[in-house]
Order: C-alpha cells, then sequence, then structure tokens
C-alpha cells in the first residue's frame, strides 16, 4: 500500500533527487527543437540549461562536503548552497525571458516555474537545518 504524496517523509536526499529532475526535465524540453529554435537565441537556451545542470552539481557537491571535520569545509558548503539557491533565481529569470522570446505556454511556465521554486524551497530548507546543526558559517 502506497503513501499519499502529503504523508511522505522527504527524504535527506530529495533536493539532490529534484534538483536532478529539474536538470533533466530541462534538458529534454529544450531539446524540443519546434519549440526552442536554437536560430531564435542559443545562448538563452545554453544559458537556462547551464542553470538547471549547476543547480543539480552545487547541491550534489556541497551534500559531499564534511561539514563537521572544520570551519573551512562548512563555509565551502554553504557557499555552494547559496549559489544554488541564486541559480534557482537566474534560472526563474531565463525562463521568463523564454516565455516572451519562444511563446511557451502558461501551462508549462507554470510546471517548469514549480519545479524552479521547490527546488529553491528545499535547498533554503537545507541550508536553514545546516545552520541549526553546524552553527553559522
Amino acid at each position: 500500500m502506497s503513501v499519499p504524496e502529503p504523508l511522505r517523509h522527504k527524504g535527506r536526499l530529495e533536493v539532490h533527487v529534484r534538483g536532478q529532475y529539474l536538470a533533466s526535465y530541462t534538458i529534454k524540453i529544450m531539446a524540443n527543437k519546434k519549440v526552442f529554435p536554437a536560430d531564435v537565441d542559443d545562448e538563452l537556451i545554453h544559458r537556462i540549461k547551464v542553470c538547471a545542470i549547476d543547480i543539480y552539481t552545487k547541491t550534489w557537491t556541497a551534500n559531499k562536503i564534511n561539514a563537521e571535520a572544520n570551519a573551512v569545509n562548512r563555509e565551502m558548503r554553504y557557499r555552494l548552497q547559496r549559489e544554488a539557491w541564486i541559480l534557482c533565481s537566474e534560472m526563474l529569470a531565463c525562463i521568463g525571458i523564454a516565455k516572451q522570446v519562444f511563446h511557451l505556454r502558461n501551462k508549462r511556465m507554470k510546471y517548469w516555474g514549480g519545479l524552479i521554486i521547490h527546488v529553491q524551497a528545499l535547498i533554503q530548507s537545507w541550508i536553514e537545518s545546516d545552520a541549526k546543526r553546524y552553527g553559522q558559517p
């Protein structure tokens, strides 16, 4: 018997699972040349993909840093978490531009933007949890 989604316990790696899904979803939808023709704006497409991949890789790398070891490690972990959080805001701004440039549907924007906002909220919760656990960097 499965547990309804609102009652499920969030795992420790949920930020990584959601980040990886955001990156793969972004790459997959942007591969559709009918919706995202490179001749319209290749730079914007590239920038959005890089943001999505960097969000995932920075959170993954931050998680691999042992914050209990020393203050330098805590600072490195915190910096990577903050960079990932900031990249979420940058990606939201970029997909806002993409909506206008590529005439994206509101349904896609709501879903895609929701993914980004959810990942950003998970990162923020993780930052706050680390601050309680290890103290401010």
